[in-house]
């Protein structure tokens, strides 16, 4: 059987968007190292500002290698900026205080997303390969029953999605959740081979139905959270090796719930 590797190796589109997850990972190698650099020199008693070492300058960078990895063509990073920024402000002028500004924050950031959301919803590779729309969803919930839909795209800022997949060839799909979240129920689903999930969670938290038989790998970067496979164990003959679910991506203070019923 053709693995999804052998099937995109030839891809042109496939490598230029693995040339953008390329460049992402290398920016953050070289946060984590500038970061390390610091602390020695704070320990060698060397002046280092106390507030590089804050959450609100975490978000900031994450903010930045998202929009470096994308091109800056997604709006998570201009989210990510503007609220560590604030409550970067925050720290730093006494006389600021965020509390009196949570409503018109949080409509300046729906703003931002109304205007940098991209017009190009093919913005990455999977996208060009299998053709799905992008679905996004601001500031409210949304139900989305018995989807065929082989890839899932879902963008999520301050609000959630439910949905569930029926599609006998699920590849896999990302999900973009900042102060959001989304339930993803693939009990109907089937894999041919593997199928890989990209998460990108802010600030919330996703919740994965998923039959107890498949195999599920996670390479998902967690900040400030985790991720738990709570389904019933399954002895290694019970087990379909043919149907692996692979999660990558990253959450910064939120988590991934993984069940099966």
């Amino acid at each position: 059987m053709t693995s999804l590797k052998d099937q995109f190796q030839n891809d042109e589109r496939f490598k230029n968007w693995q040339q953008n997850q390329q460049k992402g990972r290398i920016c953050a190698g070289i946060v984590v190292i500038v970061a390390a650099i610091l602390f020695f020199c704070r320990e060698l008693g060397f002046f280092v500002p106390s507030w590089i070492f804050t959450w609100p300058v975490l978000l900031i960078v994450i903010g930045v290698i998202s929009g470096i990895k994308h091109q800056f063509r997604n709006s998570a990073w201009i989210i990510l900026i503007t609220i560590g920024g604030i409550f970067l402000a925050g720290d730093l002028i006494t006389a600021f205080s965020f509390d009196r500004f949570k409503v018109p924050v949080i409509l300046l950031v729906i703003g931002l997303v109304l205007i940098f959301k991209p017009k190009n919803r093919c913005k990455n590779y999977a996208k060009y390969k299998f053709g799905s729309h992008h679905h996004w969803n601001v500031g409210a919930g949304e139900t989305m029953k018995n989807s065929s839909d082989d890839f899932i795209l879902l963008n999520n800022i301050f609000a959630g999605t439910t949905k569930t997949v029926i599609s006998k060839d699920f590849k896999g799909g990302e999900i973009n959740n900042t102060f959001g979240g989304a339930e993803i129920n693939l009990m109907q689903a089937d894999i041919v081979n593997e199928a890989v999930i990209t998460i990108h969670q802010h600030f919330g938290g996703i919740k994965l139905m998923v039959p107890s038989n498949w195999i599920v790998k996670s390479d998902i970067v967690c900040v400030f959270g985790g991720i738990q496979d709570e389904r019933p164990p399954v002895s290694v003959t019970g087990a379909d090796n043919t149907k692996t679910l692979i999660l990558r991506g990253r959450v910064f203070m939120g988590g991934v719930e993984i069940v099966s019923y």
